[in-house]
């Protein structure tokens, strides 16, 4: 009998741009007593994959240095920094095991952003700077401001908030028409 789901499995490694990410070294976290914070590094560069990452996650949620290319994340309940070199930090974190499964969760991040990158390529400097300068009101200034309820929140201003901090996306506005623009880049390009 043909065990489809390790199958899947073996296929999906074989697509996978990180194989693998180990924890290199363990320390104890500054913010919460009792936890740790670990180092860990990936079998791949992940220069190429960062900017994509960056595009994925909602504004609220991400710091990105175009220059360094250095995005911390805040994810998961944790801060994770992810460095060209493949080195990632991650803070907040219960223990080992707790560290295991992070590290899986990022994998299957960098890999899907990889297939993104196959799919779309390099993202201009000019969408990065468009997303890195982004606030919750750049958002609401795009809103019809009908404080109508329709998408589920109040007034426009809560629901670009939570745009921003990738609760809704833009699509729950069922009033907003056309493709909507921040510094000539659709804000479709911006995970929003």
């Amino acid at each position: 009998m043909v065990d489809i789901y390790k199958l899947l499995v073996e296929s999906e490694e074989k697509r996978a741009y990180v194989k693998r990410i180990e924890i290199r070294e363990v320390l104890p976290c500054f913010t919460t007593p009792g936890y740790i914070r670990f180092i860990a590094q990936a079998d791949r560069e992940l220069s190429e994959l960062i900017p994509i990452v960056f595009l994925r996650t909602p504004p609220g949620r991400a710091s990105y240095s175009i220059e360094e290319n250095i995005l911390t994340l805040r994810m998961y309940n944790r801060l994770i920094t992810l460095f060209p070199s493949g080195k990632i930090a991650v803070t907040n974190t219960r223990d080992i095991r707790e560290a295991k499964e992070i590290t899986e969760k990022i994998r299957r991040m960098l890999n899907e952003a990889y297939l993104e990158y196959r799919r779309r390529g390099k993202p201009t400097r000019r969408e990065l700077e468009a997303k890195a300068k982004l606030t919750w009101m750049d958002i609401y200034h795009t809103l019809p401001k009908l404080d109508c309820g329709d998408c589920g929140y109040q007034t426009c201003s809560a629901f670009a908030v939570a745009v921003y901090q990738g609760e809704a996306k833009l699509a729950n506005c069922p009033h907003l028409k056309g493709n909507l623009k921040l510094s000539g880049v659709p804000l479709s390009s911006l995970g929003l």
